[in-house]
């Protein structure tokens, strides 16, 4: 035989030893023949190239190769661990306390070794014992007193202090490593740390120092899932401490005092803010930015809700105030450090949310709408200020929402309708004024505001005036439309006129003529048709002008 024929001798039998083993595996899975003639059809159809028989040799040795070297290594860990943890439990059940630590501890002297010795030679199965040696000195640790009915430190506080010192050393390997997963580890170990303690004045500040760690942690390396990672665990700590700390096997219940937790609430939901500080201006997606801004929000807001309805819910004013000054002022200065608007824009607002929940808790439902009015204005200043046409957005959307609150749930109160009509059209106006400022290059906004100052004038004049007068003061508003028209230049406001007079003659009809006396109706007809007149005279003037 040539060498020609000896090679293709050999490709021959691989191909076929491969067939037996792809054979073997599928009887092993129960695929049927059609299943396997079907999928041989579609990737024929969809075209995919044939491997070459070298390529389907090497792609065999990589994934052998890869479950050989990380697959087994990491089952070989777990295992590990979960064997010299049953063996320390089995000794502390004999009562056999000291003995059982001596164990865990040489165990985990030995995993460390281990480590060393095969750091040069096997880099990944080095990192894993390091990780797994780490693991079981903080389980041992943890055992000496806690989760045990007769644990060999009697003195809590020892144990406490042992645990922090082995988290000490987590981070500074963590650090000196630079390695993010050491970093997770030392975040778990806290947060587990800060619920065994289960007193609430030393577990919640470990939970927030764990969460200050973790935004240096951030600030020097940029480890992005460390902060996902930290925000859900210190949170669910706070939650966990908020019903009872089930973790101790106490009952799941709200607990009865608050204790000045919520101070630590605070502080977690401040820890996570300051990370958009670390944000660089040349950054090409802000997306983790948008994500921790949400995040940190979204579960901050329930476990502020259920606190409040639990322990606040008839003193809640001072925590919104608090809210509101600390959410503007971090808004100011976010504006202050950057141009990126979405910061700047979500704080502000969630910090004119929490003005508006104050405000309900001062004047109370529905004094609260003769100042939410002024609130949406003062939302459109700071939107001016920054230059922000999201705040500008968002605020047109809640004005919408509030105004159809009032209507819909709450009687007519003569001071609240013009507040929200001349609001409105205050509110309009600065916009078209400053559209150029904010960027806003479509008048949807600004139409939603004139639409809601005109509907509230018409119903502010309706409840104030009385009824003999309603026709004659909706024509008066039309005529001061017309009249700022002129003024201002702007058409917008003569179909507000347009629409004014319509209204008051169809009122007048509908309305008027059935019920007021004579002297009346004869006051609204005359002073409709002046009006109607001297308008239409106007256009007739302006379009003959417009034609010459």
């Amino acid at each position: 035989m040539t060498e020609h024929e000896i090679e293709m001798e050999g490709i021959k039998n691989r191909l076929q030893a491969i067939e037996l083993r792809l054979g073997h595996l599928e009887s092993i899975l129960e695929i049927s023949q059609e299943e396997k003639s079907s999928g041989y059809e579609k990737m024929s159809q969809a075209g995919i190239p044939a491997a070459t028989p070298g390529e389907l040799i090497e792609e065999e040795k990589e994934l052998e190769s890869r479950i050989g070297r990380y697959g087994l290594a990491s089952m070989g860990n777990i295992v590990l661990f979960l064997g010299i943890a049953f063996l320390a439990q089995y000794l502390m059940n004999k009562n056999q306390h000291v003995i059982s630590a001596i164990l865990g501890y040489s165990a985990a002297l030995t995993v460390f070794l281990l480590a060393k010795y095969l750091k040069k030679s096997n880099g990944p199965l080095a990192f894993m014992f390091k990780i797994n040696g780490q693991i079981i000195l903080f389980f041992i640790t943890i055992r000496l007193h806690f989760f045990s009915a007769a644990p060999l430190i009697q003195q809590e506080y020892l144990a406490e202090i042992l645990l922090f010192l082995i988290i000490g050393y987590q981070v500074y390997w963590a650090i000196r490593n630079q390695s993010q997963s050491l970093s997770v580890i030392s975040v778990i170990f806290a947060i587990t740390a800060a619920l065994v303690t289960d007193s609430t004045h030393f577990m919640l500040p470990i939970v927030a120092i764990t969460a200050a760690v973790s935004v240096y942690y951030y600030y020097r390396f940029r480890w992005q899932p460390l902060v996902f990672i930290t925000i859900c665990l210190s949170y669910f700590a706070f939650f966990l401490w908020l019903f009872g700390n089930p973790f101790l096997d106490h009952k799941m219940a709200m607990i009865s005092d608050h204790q000045n937790g919520i101070i630590y609430l605070f502080i977690l939901g401040a820890c996570y803010s300051s990370i958009l500080f670390f944000r660089q201006k040349e950054s090409a997606s802000d997306d983790f930015f948008i994500g921790v801004t949400f995040t940190n929000g979204i579960i901050f807001t329930l476990l502020l809700a259920l606190t409040v309805f639990k322990f606040f819910a008839g003193d809640y004013v001072a925590l919104f105030l608090i809210i509101t000054i600390s959410c503007l002022l971090f808004s100011i200065l976010l504006h202050s450090r950057s141009d990126w608007n979405f910061a700047s824009a979500f704080y502000s607002l969630y910090g004119f949310m929490a003005m508006s929940i104050a405000l309900f808790g001062l004047f109370g439902y529905p004094g609260i709408y003769i100042l939410l009015p002024f609130q949406s204005l003062l939302v459109v200043s700071m939107a001016l200020w920054f230059k922000n046409r999201l705040i500008v957005i968002m605020n047109s959307i809640l004005f919408l929402f509030i105004l159809a609150g009032y209507l819909l749930t709450s009687k007519s109160i003569d001071s609240v309708n013009f507040s929200f009509a001349l609001i409105a059209l205050i509110s309009a106006r600065v916009v078209n004024w400053q559209s150029s400022r904010l960027k806003i290059k479509t008048h949807i906004i600004r139409n939603l505001y004139l639409i809601e100052g005109f509907v509230m004038m018409l119903v502010a004049l309706y409840h104030s005036i009385p009824d003999r007068f309603i026709t004659l003061s909706w024509v008066m508003a039309a005529l001061i439309y017309f009249l700022l028209s002129i003024l201002l230049k702007n058409v917008k406001y003569r179909y507000m006129a347009l629409g004014t007079v319509i209204s008051a003659a169809l009122y007048l009809f509908l309305v008027d003529l059935a019920k007021i006396e004579l002297i009346y109706r004869v006051m609204a007809l005359m002073f409709l048709a002046v009006i109607s007149i001297g308008i239409s005279m106007y256009y007739s003037n302006h379009t003959r002008k417009e034609q010459s």
